[in-house]
């Protein structure tokens, strides 16, 4: 969900991304590179295997049987994968949620475990900067507390470890980096955006008033948001899915709020971004082309938005459930809580997991598509 997402910063940083080395503390290749993939194994309670990955929507890795188990795609398991991030060298980095672990899965479906470490619980929001550093947000803190006020921010060594940054910051949920290393943070509970500077280890508010929700296009404190979530960075500034607005709304680095998307009552009326209609946006993605990609939690699909302004959908048959299939639009998912897209811009990669509910969700999903 990203989150802002590495290839989001394709077009300006792809560059300083693929040459970032271990002495920046960036060189994830140690816990990260993929084995060999198997294509066999069992699928979670039903005990079948995972077809090869082809076109349309597939599984990646996951079953509907939750757990903690690293391997091949067919075996691997998951327990309420919440958000994806494509990473340096095109690994996906998946935060665990109710395992409290981050996963590492390679493109083939393999999966690896990079963060197990006690006091770091819950994670969700994740992003990589432009120098190849990545952050992630916990809803629990280090000492156990787990509530609105409780999110976390922590940076993620190369080795597998977590380093404290702050605590007790509401609770943040998309994370957008900056060209200049700092990083956009959007808090759905209290409506609400930040920017978090690692060089001075602080965050400002940029947009919106605390536990004020509304929907105000304006600057700064003035601007209203209603559970604003998932930020992507592009041209120059902050989209965001303002989700119970169902819009998406374009911030500007110095606190502008403008509406981008989204007619602005729920359906999924596709059409021009002004006039089509979007039902809680959620997860958002941007490839190098400049489209936006959008996960319409409300009514389980996928949308697109071209940059000529065009929105379409492009996958989910619009209810609920589980279905693979090279037609993206009789696929069906549940989760959809992140998103991201490969650096060739020819997958999306989805966290399908139960909402946090009891329901049978643990997969990572792909969408292959071609343009």
């Amino acid at each position: 969900m990203s989150s802002f997402k590495l290839s989001s910063l394709v077009p300006v940083i792809a560059a300083l991304l693929i040459g970032c080395g271990g002495e920046e503390g960036t060189d994830y290749s140690n816990v990260t590179d993929p084995m060999p993939d198997a294509d066999g194994g069992t699928s979670g309670g039903t005990n079948s295997s995972l077809p090869p990955l082809g076109d349309g929507v597939g599984t990646l890795a996951g079953a509907s049987e939750g757990g903690a188990v690293d391997g091949a795609r067919s075996v691997a398991r998951f327990y309420n994968p919440v958000n994806v991030v494509v990473g340096p060298g095109g690994n996906l980095y998946v935060a665990d949620y109710d395992n409290s672990l981050i996963r590492v899965v390679s493109p083939t479906g393999e999966v690896r475990t990079l963060i197990r470490q006690q006091g770091f619980n819950r994670p969700f929001g994740l992003v990589f900067t432009p120098d190849g550093r990545l952050y992630a947000e916990t809803d629990s803190n280090d000492l156990g507390a787990r509530n609105y006020e409780a999110g976390t921010l922590w940076r993620i060594e190369p080795e597998g470890r977590a380093i404290l940054l702050l605590r007790n910051l509401g609770r943040p949920r998309g994370m957008a980096a900056l060209p200049d290393n700092r990083i956009v943070l959007s808090d759905p509970e209290h409506h609400v955006l930040r920017v978090y500077d690692p060089a001075m280890n602080r965050i400002t508010d940029l947009a919106g008033a605390r536990d004020r929700p509304g929907y105000v296009d304006a600057a700064g404190l003035a601007a209203r948001f209603n559970r604003p979530y998932d930020v992507v960075f592009s041209g120059g500034r902050v989209l965001v899915a303002d989700q119970e607005n169902h819009r998406l709304r374009a911030v500007t680095l110095d606190g502008m709020v403008t509406t981008f998307a989204g007619a602005g009552t729920a359906g999924t009326d596709d059409g021009q971004r002004m006039s089509a209609r979007f039902n809680r946006p959620q997860a958002l993605a941007l490839d190098i082309l400049g489209n936006v990609f959008v996960t319409d939690f409300g009514s389980y699909r996928v949308r697109r938005i071209a940059p000529d302004g065009a929105v379409t959908t492009i996958a989910g048959a619009g209810r609920a459930g589980y279905a693979d299939n090279a037609d993206p639009m009789m696929a069906q998912f549940f989760g959809m809580e992140g998103m991201d897209v490969s650096p060739d811009g020819r997958n999306l990669y989805i966290t399908d997991g139960n909402r946090g509910g009891m329901e049978a969700y643990h997969r990572v999903r792909r969408f292959h598509f071609v343009r």
